[in-house]
C-alpha cells in the first residue's frame, strides 16, 4: 500500500484534520494513527475529552478498513475508556480481527506514547463494496 496515497486521500476528512490527527502507518488491515494533545482537546476538567478518543480510534479503523476492503462504513463501535493519557500524544492502533464478505471486526487500541492505556474499542463494519479512490491494493 502506498502510504503517501492514502494519507493523501484521508487529507480529504476535514474533520480528521482540524483535530490533528496523522496517519503514521496504513496497510490492508492495519493502520497506526497520532495526535499531538492541543488545548482544543481538552475537557473542563483538563484531561483529553472523551470525543478526541473515540475520534482518532474510530479514524484508525476508517484508514485500517478501507485500506483492506475498498469501501466500508462503520456498524457499530464499542468504546472503554481506561484512564487519560499521561504523556502529550495520543496514539490509536487498529488491527482487523475477523472478516467476512459483507462485515469486519477491528480492535482499536488508544494509548500515548508512554504506552498508558487510554482506551479500547471495537468496531465493526459494513463493506459495501466498490472503491471509494484509494490506490489499489
Amino acid at each position: 500500500m502506498n502510504i503517501e496515497a492514502v494519507k493523501e486521500f484521508f487529507r480529504q476528512d476535514r474533520f480528521v484534520q482540524a483535530a490533528g490527527i496523522e496517519i503514521k502507518s496504513a496497510e490492508a488491515g492495519a493502520c497506526e494513527c497520532v495526535a499531538k494533545i492541543r488545548e482544543m482537546h481538552l475537557n473542563a476538567g483538563n484531561v483529553v475529552q472523551g470525543g478526541m478518543i473515540f475520534t482518532i480510534a474510530d479514524f484508525a479503523f476508517a484508514v485500517a478498513a478501507n485500506c483492506r476492503h475498498g469501501n466500508v462504513v462503520s456498524l457499530n463501535n464499542n468504546i472503554t475508556y481506561v484512564r487519560p493519557p499521561k504523556g502529550k500524544l495520543l496514539i490509536a492502533r487498529a488491527r482487523e480481527k475477523a472478516a467476512t464478505r459483507k462485515t469486519c471486526l477491528y480492535e482499536v487500541e488508544i494509548t500515548d506514547e508512554l504506552e498508558t492505556p487510554v482506551a479500547f474499542m471495537t468496531t465493526s463494519g459494513y463493506i459495501k463494496g466498490g472503491s471509494i479512490g484509494l490506490p489499489e491494493k
